[in-house]
This record gives C-alpha cells, sequence and structure tokens, in this order.
C-alpha cells in the first residue's frame, strides 16, 4: 500500500498545490513569493478599517472569479457582466480583510496541536477525491492517516497542509463562536413540523370593499395624507434615478451570419449522415469554434421540457435518428437521437450559435464610431439625424437599470447620475446592442418630497377606509353564516361566488386565499362545519368555513425529529453566520478608490 501512496504523491501534490495557490494568491493576496503587496503604481485600491487593499489582493481576486464566470458561458462577457465581476471582487476582498481583523481583535489563534489534530482527522475536501484515498469509491481515513505517516512523505506537502490549517483553523473558530449557543426546542420543531403536514380543506366567500365601497365614500383629509406621510418616512425613500435621451444600434447578428450558421449546420449534419461519428464532428466543430463547448453532450429529455421546436423534433425522430437544423434564440440545433422511451429520450446536440460575422462586425463598429463622433461634434439629436436612428427618451433607476429596446445599462446608469445635465457619453455596449446617452436630469437617493408620495399615500387610506366600510356593511352576513345560513346565499346577495380549496397545508399558496396570511390561519382556526369571523387579507374579507381536517402524526414526527433537529440547527447558524458577516460589513469604514483610479490610469494612458 505504502508504494502506492509514494507512486501517487506526485498527482496529490499537483492537486493540493493548486488548491493552496488559489487560497493564497484568491483570498490572502499574496505573491508567489508569499510577501503581501501592499502598494501599486497608482496607488491603493481602497482601505478596509484604515488598511490598505493594494491592486495585487484585488486583482488576483478578479481575475479568477472573471475566469470562473468565463467558463460558465457560452458568448463573451459584456461590459455590464464585467461591472458585476469587479464589484464582486472588490466585495470579497473586503469581506476577507475584515475576517482577518475580526480574527485579530478576538485574539484567535491555532496551536501546533489543533494543526496535527486537524490533518489527522479532517483533510482538505481537495483530498477526499483522490483515488489513491478510495475504497471500493469511499474516501478511506485509514489509507490517508497512513499516508501523512509515510517517512516518505515530501516536507513540502506537510508545509502547505499546515499553511492551510492554519488559514481554516481560526476561521472555524469565528463560525463557532458567533454561532454557540443555538437553541430550537421540541415545540418549536412540532410546529415547523405541523405546519407542513396538517392539512385542512375550506369553502370561502371573499368580499372586495373596491367594488363594494364608492371611493367618494371613504374621503381622505389632507391632514390624513400628512400624517401617514410622517409615520412612515421610511417608505419614500426614493432610489437614484436620471432621466436621458439615447440612441441605440442593434448589435444582434445580421440575416447573412443566421444563413451562414444555417449552412454550417447542414454541413455538419451532412457529415454526421455521411457516416462520421456524432461526438467526433461536435468536437471537430467546437475545435473550430463553430459550435459551442457543449456540443456532443449527451443528455436526457423530458417530453414537454424543451423549447417546443426541439420538442417536436425529437419525438418525430426515431432512435439512432438525425433531425434537420433546428432554429432557437441559441442558435441551430442538430439532434442525433440516441434513444427513445416514452416521454423520455438521450440525445447529442450540436449547437450552432449565431454570431456576429467579422464583416458585420466591422461595419457595426465603424457605425458605433461615427455615431460617437458625430455626437461628440453635433450633438444627440443631430448624429441621429444624420445617421437615421431615433432619439428616444426614458428614466433609468438603481432598482431598476433598464432601457427599453436594450435592457440591462447598468454601465450607462452608473454615467448618468455622475455626468452634468445636456452632456453627452461616449458609445457603451451591452449584451444585445450599442447605446449612447444624453442626460437630461438626475436625483440622486433621498426622500420622496410629500407632494409626491401624496397620491400613493392617498390610495392606501383610500383602500383602508373602504375596507372598514365594507366590514360595516357585513356585519349582518357575518352573523348569518356563523348562525348558520349557507355561504352560497350570503355571497350571492353580495354579488360573490363560495369556492372550495383544499386540502392544503398552513405553507401552501392557495388560489383565492394566499398564502401564510389571515385567510390562512382562519381556515385551520375553524372546525368543519364552523364558520370564521371576517378574516382581512390580501386587501379582501373573508368568510371561511371549515370542511375536513387532518391532523400531522406524532409519531411521523418523532421518527424524523432527530434530523429535522440538524437540519433547523445548520439553518439557524447560517441565519447568525450571515447577519454576523452584515453587520461587520455595515459597521466597518471602507474607502473605495476603484473609480478614481481607473480615472487617472485612463488620464494616464490618454497622455502617452
Amino acid at each position: 500500500m505504502m508504494r502506492q501512496m509514494r507512486e501517487n504523491t506526485k498527482w496529490i501534490m499537483l492537486v493540493t498545490a493548486l488548491a493552496f495557490v488559489a487560497l493564497m494568491v484568491f483570498e490572502w493576496g499574496m505573491d508567489m513569493s508569499g510577501q503581501s503587496s501592499a502598494q501599486f503604481a497608482g496607488g491603493d485600491m481602497g482601505r478596509v478599517n484604515g488598511e490598505i487593499v493594494s491592486f495585487e489582493e484585488y486583482n488576483a481576486i478578479y481575475r479568477n472569479l472573471y475566469q470562473q464566470q468565463q467558463n460558465t458561458m457560452e458568448g463573451p462577457i459584456t461590459a455590464a457582466i464585467e461591472r458585476e465581476i469587479e464589484n464582486a471582487a472588490w466585495e470579497q476582498v473586503v469581506m476577507e480583510k475584515l475576517l482577518q481583523q475580526e480574527m485579530q481583535r478576538r485574539g484567535i489563534r491555532v496551536t501546533d496541536e489543533e494543526v496535527r489534530e486537524a490533518a489527522m482527522s479532517s483533510p482538505p475536501p481537495e483530498l477526499t477525491g483522490a483515488p489513491a484515498f478510495q475504497t471500493e469509491g469511499q474516501f478511506d481515513m485509514t489509507k490517508y492517516q497512513q499516508f501523512l505517516s509515510s517517512p516518505s512523505l515530501d516536507p513540502a506537502f506537510l508545509q502547505q497542509l499546515e499553511t492551510y490549517y492554519r488559514d481554516v483553523i481560526p476561521r472555524s473558530k469565528l463560525y463557532f463562536e458567533n454561532t454557540a449557543g443555538l437553541t430550537v426546542t421540541d415545540e418549536q420543531l412540532w410546529r415547523m413540523f405541523r405546519d407542513g403536514n396538517e392539512t385542512t380543506t375550506a369553502l370561502f366567500v371573499a368580499f372586495d370593499p373596491s367594488t363594494m365601497v364608492a371611493d367618494a365614500d371613504v374621503p381622505v383629509s389632507d391632514e390624513a395624507v400628512r400624517e401617514y406621510y410622517e409615520e412612515n418616512s421610511d417608505d419614500f425613500v426614493q432610489p437614484a434615478q436620471a432621466t436621458v435621451k439615447y440612441v441605440s444600434l442593434d448589435a444582434s447578428p445580421a440575416a447573412a451570419d443566421s444563413a451562414a450558421a444555417r449552412q454550417q449546420a447542414e454541413t455538419y449534419r451532412a457529415a454526421i449522415a455521411g457516416g462520421e461519428d456524432f461526438e467526433a464532428v461536435a468536437l471537430r466543430a467546437a475545435a473550430a469554434e463553430t459550435a459551442t463547448r457543449t456540443s456532443g453532450q449527451q443528455f436526457g429529455v423530458t417530453r414537454g421540457q424543451t423549447a417546443p421546436a426541439i420538442d417536436q423534433a425529437i419525438f418525430a425522430t426515431a432512435a439512432g435518428g438525425l433531425t434537420q437544423p433546428i432554429l432557437t434564440q441559441a442558435g441551430y440545433h442538430l439532434l442525433e437521437i440516441e434513444s427513445r422511451a416514452g416521454d423520455s429520450a438521450q440525445v447529442r446536440q450540436l449547437l450552432v450559435p449565431i454570431e456576429r460575422s467579422r464583416p458585420t462586425e466591422d461595419l457595426l463598429l465603424d457605425r458605433a464610431d461615427s455615431l460617437e463622433n458625430a455626437a461628440a461634434e453635433a450633438g444627440l439629436e443631430s448624429a441621429a439625424n444624420a445617421l437615421g436612428l431615433t432619439v428616444r427618451t426614458s428614466q433609468i433607476a438603481s432598482t431598476l437599470p433598464l432601457l427599453p429596446g436594450i435592457g440591462p445599462v447598468e454601465e450607462g446608469l452608473d454615467w448618468a447620475l455622475e455626468a452634468a445635465v445636456g452632456q453627452v457619453s461616449d458609445v457603451f455596449e451591452s449584451e444585445n446592442a450599442f447605446y449612447i446617452l444624453e442626460l437630461v436630469s438626475q436625483r440622486p437617493e433621498g426622500e420622496l418630497p410629500l407632494e409626491e408620495a401624496a397620491p400613493t399615500i392617498r390610495t392606501v387610506l383610500v383602500q383602508r377606509g373602504k375596507i372598514e366600510r365594507a366590514r360595516e356593511l357585513l356585519a349582518e352576513a357575518e352573523q348569518k353564516a356563523r348562525a348558520g345560513e349557507p355561504l352560497a346565499t350570503i355571497g350571492a346577495a353580495h354579488g360573490a361566488m363560495v369556492e372550495q380549496a383544499g386540502p392544503f397545508s398552513r405553507g401552501d399558496f392557495v388560489p383565492g386565499l394566499g398564502r401564510m396570511n389571515a385567510a390562512i390561519g382562519a381556515a385551520f382556526g375553524v372546525a368543519p362545519g364552523q364558520v370564521s369571523p371576517l378574516v382581512e387579507a390580501e386587501n379582501r374579507l373573508f368568510l371561511i368555513q371549515g370542511v375536513d381536517h387532518t391532523a400531522a402524526s406524532r409519531e411521523a414526527w418523532q421518527a424524523q425529529l432527530e434530523q429535522q433537529r440538524a437540519q433547523a440547527m445548520q439553518s439557524l447558524a447560517d441565519t447568525r453566520w450571515s447577519q454576523f458577516l452584515r453587520a461587520l460589513r455595515e459597521e466597518a469604514e471602507i474607502e473605495d478608490n476603484r473609480r478614481e483610479l481607473m480615472r487617472q490610469n485612463a488620464a494616464a494612458n490618454a497622455g502617452l
């Protein structure tokens, strides 16, 4: 066995080295010599409670996240996605600094004995899947411990292992310090089980106050509006917003690009139909970048779960057959049906995406340059007229950075919130368009003025008044229903119908009643045949009559109690940890110099 271990040492070292390099570079911000990079030529990226965030620290994390994103995407990374990656990298490096500072503040350390014990009993996740430590497909702790005890073990590996535990153990201590003391009682666990397993069936009548009571019957004074505004000021914080004029250029592939993709798919189909192996053709196409990287992979399909055109083609083609190219938004799909059984099929796919060709790309970029130059010289309106484009006007806000005809415009919003009124932007690129903006107006985040909030407040108060007035009108109907008069008779007298719901649990969404509201609670609070008082929920009033009830089984609860307890405790710990991290972030003094640094670098490059 030890001979096998020695033969596998090189492979194990490689896996672990990669893991530790990632840890040092992407999490600790260290260069390959292990020295912290505190400064960089253009200044620091920012500070966290006074501690410098170096460019090297930030950029290492950014590169890692960028590569991860690139590996999961078929197309190029857009400017909007790149901005998201930049922000994610910044938040990650900030949180890393905060955790290190908190561990230092608390004096959290790790002893040599703790490192030794962890190394022998808790191997890194990267090693538990190593073939050298498997027995019948399962991780074998004995093999792992024998490997660590081998006299021929490379000292460099042990050094890496020690480095790993000296980072992980303090973090674990911090986690457990913040999640210790959590408890969940049997009564709480029973209620959780009951809420998911107790069911009821009920009849109900829903009365709509908005149609029962006229607006004129619910006057709302200006003083009532002002009082509501002052009592609920937190509800009237408006997001940052800008009004812009804009012109866009559709960046979708041209008709000729679609025709070329179709022809390419036809060529691949002819090769496969002529006897070539489907997977071999798919690999060749992917290598030539005329098909996606996932082409050739086998996957399962269930009828009705894919795009209609693909679904129809799969289940109209016999096993072993090859479909014609199928057009969807993703491109042209060529499918080989490996097998079919009922409503399921195993297929291989070759996907030829419809992408802008080089000529199309060149024409689009030339047009974008012309638009940018003309707008800089003569203004947006003149540039649009010269190029036969339409100028549109719209608002964009930090809560919803979208423009009609373009989609997400985060980069454009950032510009608009800092530009001067009348200023024209450079051309921005989104996933589907090039666009240019002219700032009409901007409004920073702040409290919505009373005069702007008043219409919304008045609507709320009118709705409240209608509910109270409707409750008065239905008082007699409530008494009759609880005295035994059929709900159908009472509902008909007020233009409402009786509906039945259930069986449903407390956590279910119930059509007509809603989810986890007073109406659901009332349905569980009435016995079969009993009618509830008027209940308000979803801006309506309900009378609810019990029909049937099935209690949760305490025996079934007891059978799964310990598993439920473990899950509940983990959920509580995760929540507590998230709250701790959020508080750590909110209380920190964060100085973000990224934008200023990029501006300085851009200015320096422009001067070259």
